[in-house]
């Protein structure tokens, strides 16, 4: 797993004042590209409060972004009525991928589940844990908008709130294929817990993936663009994938 495969992941300010009005995006596909970056089916868009309540989100579909250029993405604007952390939340509709599609890997089908979150600060409050409310959590030692070039972070896996061995990896938004010695990746150990060196400032993307040996079958919800499948038809497959993209900014 690297930055050069499709991800969902989402941006904003990671810092504010209280009483702030500002904009949130949510974003599918290739960081560095715009070519490829476009609004697939999406489950639900949400923010969790200071108090741990959840404000759900009606994002609109935009076609330019500033830095991409032309590209279809999401986005609203959300209001930072209280003191404290916010986590911003996204969650894709699951989708069955198969890399024996593209002729270079054997065929194993699996049903993806991704979540995308960050951590928004206003004013002067804090707190310790920065938990979106999905299956397959995030959770870093320091809080991401604390986080500055040069710094090594532990982060923690969790699985329906216990730590889970988990795949994972970190990179500067920009890093491709092409940039694979620069990319942060490995499997944890059974404690969940993994550490990035953020070498850079700038945007950056934590992510981390679970599978899961669960055989089934899935009710295609759309028209796969390729033919590989009709909405409605029952498509079969052998592995269950979550994962999860946090989205950190890194201070200089």
């Amino acid at each position: 797993m690297n930055a050069s495969a499709h991800a969902l992941w989402v941006e904003s300010k990671d810092i504010a004042e209280v009483g702030d009005t500002q904009r949130v995006y949510s974003i599918f596909g290739h960081a560095g590209s715009s070519s490829g970056i476009y609004v697939p089916l999406m489950d639900a868009a949400y923010l969790v409060t200071p108090a741990g309540d959840k404000i759900d989100l009606a994002l609109k579909t935009g076609n330019w972004l500033a830095g991409y250029g032309w590209c279809e993405y999401e986005y609203g604007d959300i209001v930072l009525y209280w003191p404290g952390d916010y986590v911003f939340a996204v969650a894709r509709s699951p989708s069955v991928y198969d890399p024996g599609w593209g002729g270079t890997q054997p065929s194993n089908p699996r049903l993806g589940y991704s979540y995308a979150t960050m951590v928004i600060h206003a004013g002067d409050e804090g707190m310790e844990s920065w938990e979106a409310g999905v299956p397959l959590e995030i959770v870093p030692e320091k809080a991401p908008y604390e986080i500055a070039a040069k710094d090594e972070v532990t982060f923690h896996v969790m699985w329906n709130g216990e730590p889970v061995e988990a795949t994972y990896s970190a990179y500067y938004w920009t890093w491709d294929s092409h940039d694979e010695d620069k990319i942060q990746t490995g499997t944890t150990d059974a404690d969940g817990a993994f550490t990035v060196s953020f070498t850079q400032a700038g945007p950056w993307q934590v992510m981390a993936r679970v599978d899961l040996d669960e055989p089934g079958k899935w009710t295609a919800t759309y028209d796969h663009s390729a033919g590989r499948f009709k909405a409605g038809d029952e498509v079969d497959y052998n592995v269950v994938r979550y994962t999860n993209v946090m989205s950190v900014w890194v201070k200089a």
